[in-house]
Parts: C-alpha cells; structure tokens; sequence
C-alpha cells in the first residue's frame, strides 16, 4: 500500500513562516490532506519538535523529526531522524554553528517556541534563517554519522539550492534529493527524487508530496524504500 509523505514543513519557528504554523495545524492540516506521514524541518533549531511530537501522538499521526541545515555555502539539507532525542541533540548542536547574530522580529518575523497548546515559552535568539559555520561537504557525512535521512531541499530552486549555489551537484551520498521543478533524467538516475510542500503557511501543506511504499516510518526503512524505487 502506497503512503503519502511529505517531510518538507516549517513550524512558526521559522521566522519567514507564519504564526498559524503551530504543531497542531500542521498535523490537523496533513491528516485533512491525507498525508500518511510527516516531518518538522524548521530552518536551524529543533526546539519545536517536543511539541510536534506530542501533537503527532494524540493525533496519531505518524513523523520524522528534523530540521533544514543552511550550510556555509548557504545551500538548504534536510536532516531527518526517526528519534526525537537524537533530533534534538543534532538541532543543538547546528544551533550552536549559526552565527551570533540576534534576531529582530520587526525585520524577519518572531521565532516563538511553543507547547502543544500554543503557548509561547520563549523565543529563539540567534536569527534562525542564517548559513551555519559548516560545508555542504561537510554536513552531509555529518547527518548520515548522526543517523540522519540527508536530502538536499529544492535542489533546482535558484535561491539555496545545491546546482545554484554550488554550480554542480556533488557526488555524495544523499538519500535522496528534492525537487519543485522538472527532474533532470541524469539525477533521477542517481538518486531517489522527492517532492515534498516546503510549507510555511497552512495553505502550503501537502501542495507537493511523495507516494512511496514503506514498512514503517523509520529511517532504516525509509532508505530501503527510497533505494528500491531508485533500482525500478
């Protein structure tokens, strides 16, 4: 049986995403949408996954735990974990690699932390959207060794897509690569090409998906799904 994923969603963590994005109106809006299975990829910072997590739980919705990682090159990957634990020990850790530049809610919009209700804990302080101190060559080794999914995001897109930015797409080993636009034949045969919503307004969810079948929802199978469609 085919299921519906799309690992691709920004959270209202995300300063360029709206305050709407709550954990909550994400889920309600995948599972109105009939999307099998999700993923948080705030820019940055994993501090609203416990939320995610408990609003997946009594939803029972099932989810990966991620975060999109701006590299040096300032090229957009998805890392995606299957552990929220593990998740939130990689999200620390590339907070720590972002520049110490404050955030201003008046320039580039709030980054609130919440809980499952809604309510606002904190706010994140270093602007969230910013290139880490960490390459492109670096981070993808890196999230694979963290036990990470690793997915370039919008490989074609001209803004932080790896062929924009990098002039190329580097021969590493993704598990797959995202696209908004046309597939380029050369990279389909490559790799696993996925298309997911890149959602930061509650309109945006499950505007582009991926249909895969699966044995679970867990990074292990995820691969072996991936790699399968890849051979076909």
């Amino acid at each position: 049986m085919k299921s519906r994923i799309d690992f691709h969603i920004h959270s209202c963590l995300s300063p360029c995403a709206a305050l709407e994005m709550s954990p909550r109106t994400i889920v309600a809006r995948s599972q109105a949408a009939g999307i099998d299975c999700i993923a948080l990829t705030d820019h940055g910072c994993t501090e609203n996954l416990p939320a995610f997590h408990d609003a997946c739980a009594e939803a029972g919705m099932a989810c990966l735990y991620g975060l999109e990682v701006s590299t040096s090159e300032e090229v957009h990957v998805l890392c995606l974990f299957d552990d929220l634990n593990r998740a939130l020990d990689f999200g620390r850790m590339i907070y720590s690699h972002l520049p110490d530049i404050p955030t201003d809610s008046k320039l580039f919009g709030d980054q609130p932390v919440v809980t499952v209700d809604e309510t606002v804990t904190r706010f994140a302080e270093k602007l969230l959207n910013t290139g880490t101190d960490i390459s492109f060559f670096d981070l993808v080794p890196m999230a694979l060794k963290a036990g990470a999914l690793c997915i370039p995001s919008h490989i074609d897109r001209e803004m932080c897509g790896a062929i924009s930015h990098l002039g190329f797409l580097p021969d590493l080993p993704y598990d797959a690569v995202e696209v908004v636009g046309a597939i380029d034949s050369e990279i389909a045969r490559r790799w696993f090409v996925v298309r997911f919503s890149d959602s930061h307004y509650p309109d945006q969810i499950a505007r582009r998906f991926t249909e895969i079948e699966t044995e679970a929802f867990t990074v292990p199978a995820l691969r072996a799904a991936f790699q399968k469609l890849l051979r076909k």
